[in-house]
């Protein structure tokens, strides 16, 4: 995990820490009373405790970096969403080359994987990130895309970071409560 991407996430590290059936526990055992220290059930608690589904399929994505497909299209279907209720709202045309419906679920897929590897960002200029998204040039040109689609596309990265913020503090505020309650 780069430099980057950990600061971004830090706070679900300790989801990580064995959060399988199998994976072995170095936690110390609770203050000296014998009592086991915590599982993956105790953690997988913290997921639960989160108020939207939202954060809760971004936090298994960043645990199980990435590979919970069905996580994967919920977070990336609700960010095509946006895009498609804004432009609805807004009453944009339907771009000339591509189904809009279309271009949503291809930014949905981009900003998606920049906000799980913030590394990303550095590698690509804004016609690489079309590229990236799986636009074309005869499908879209860039200037259109900044001066149209790029407002939804800023939606979508608000709504992906709220998302690991809710999930960030709900991961923090379980943690906490979960040792609080182990030392009582």
């Amino acid at each position: 995990m780069s430099a980057i991407a950990f600061e971004k996430f830090k706070s679900f590290e300790w989801l990580t820490h064995g959060i399988t059936a199998s994976s072995p526990s170095f936690e110390p055992q609770v203050r000296g009373t014998g009592e086991k220290p915590l599982n993956y059930e105790d953690r997988l608690g913290a997921i639960a405790s989160m108020e939207s589904q939202l954060a809760k399929s971004v936090t298994a994505l960043i645990v199980f970096e990435g590979r919970s497909q069905s996580d994967y299209d919920f977070v990336r279907n609700h960010l095509a969403k946006i895009m498609l209720v804004g432009a609805e709202q807004d009453k944009k045309r339907e771009p000339e080359h591509i189904a809009i419906y279309h271009l949503a679920w291809l930014v949905a897929r981009m900003v998606l994987d920049f906000a799980l590897d913030p590394e990303l960002e550095n590698f690509y200029t804004a016609s690489g990130r079309l590229h990236y998204a799986g636009i074309r040039n005869h499908q879209m040109d860039v200037n259109v895309y900044r001066q149209t689609w790029k407002p939804y596309e800023k939606l979508m990265i608000l709504a992906i970071e709220s998302a690991i913020d809710e999930a960030s503090k709900a991961v923090e505020k379980y943690r906490r409560a979960t040792y609080k309650e182990l030392e009582a």
